[in-house]
């Protein structure tokens, strides 16, 4: 049995989601379950939003197990703060833990990753069970499969009026998304500084000076009142795509995957955005992944 944890918001279940679906391709056969326990403990973003926006029957781990058992998990991982693996340990279930990040508490035995690599060997490990603990964003995951992958991961069809319009204007121009991430990123210092936004912008500009700018953000209102510093004021017309809140993010998302251009925060939510878009030829990539 393999099983892939699950967590975050919406960028990050995708990923892990997408680690997943290129196991199940690439080693055919063995049973594979999303751990969707973190969405019982914890209640952030908006929650699990796989089959809310894509309308996925991820195999969830919590449909694995009768509803006492489950409960149990669940107790333990609120009160006694056990991870899953080591719940599986503790219950005799002998599980190998494959890791890309620190924090998994576990006392078994345990092969360590590079953050964000590409080891599609670590698929193939010799045994019985695997718990794979980690976000896993790395472009090439999906792109193994990504036609496959595209069937899958299908946004709903945008149908109130302001999203339409700001599609169609999107699709008729040399559209540059900007993707700016804030709200937990600066209280973590993980937030790009404004001098990176404007340092793109002028280049963008150099390159097409037709750009249109559509602005995406958790806090909009910063965006505008910083325009200038952002360098979002360079371009002959710069959009805020706004009102996208209260379990409809996605479909911030969904309008990045429409642009010819981009301009990338180092969220995980852009670079999901990247990857799906078809119609993508500027991209500026603080992290210089492949997109």
């Amino acid at each position: 049995m393999k099983i892939s944890l699950l967590n975050g918001g919406l960028g990050n279940q995708v990923f892990q989601y997408i680690f997943a679906r290129f196991g199940e391709r690439y080693c055919p056969g063995e049973p594979w379950y999303l751990d969707d326990s973190f969405f019982f403990t914890e209640n952030v973003h908006n929650g699990y939003e796989l089959e809310k926006v894509f309308g996925i029957k991820a195999n969830l781990l919590s449909n694995y197990f009768e509803q006492d058992v489950w409960n149990e998990i669940i107790r333990l991982q609120k009160e006694e703060k056990l991870s899953m693996p080591q719940i599986f340990l503790n219950m005799g279930l002998p599980v190998v833990v494959v890791k890309e990040s620190e924090d998994v508490d576990f006392k078994g035995a345990v092969v360590k990753t590079e953050m964000n690599g590409f080891y599609p060997e670590i698929i193939k490990l010799p045994y019985e069970n695997l718990y794979y603990h980690g976000y896993w964003i790395n472009g090439d995951w999906f792109y193994h499969y990504r036609e496959q992958m595209m069937e899958e991961l299908r946004f709903p069809e945008l149908k109130d009026e302001k999203n339409r319009k700001y599609a169609g204007q999107i699709q008729n121009s040399f559209s540059v998304g900007i993707h700016i991430r804030r709200g937990d990123f600066v209280t973590i210092g993980w937030d790009m500084p404004p001098e990176y936004y404007e340092n793109a912008c002028k280049n963008v500009i150099a390159e097409n000076s037709e750009a249109i700018f559509f602005v995406v953000s958790d806090d909009i209102e910063w965006c505008r009142e910083n325009e200038k510093k952002l360098g979002l004021n360079l371009a002959k017309d710069t959009i805020y795509i706004s009102g996208n809140i209260d379990g409809k993010n996605y479909i911030d998302m969904q309008l990045l995957s429409m642009c010819r251009g981009m301009i990338m925060s180092n969220s995980s939510f852009c670079y999901l955005a990247a990857l799906m878009d078809y119609n993508l030829e500027l991209v500026v990539n603080p992290t210089a992944r492949k997109v």
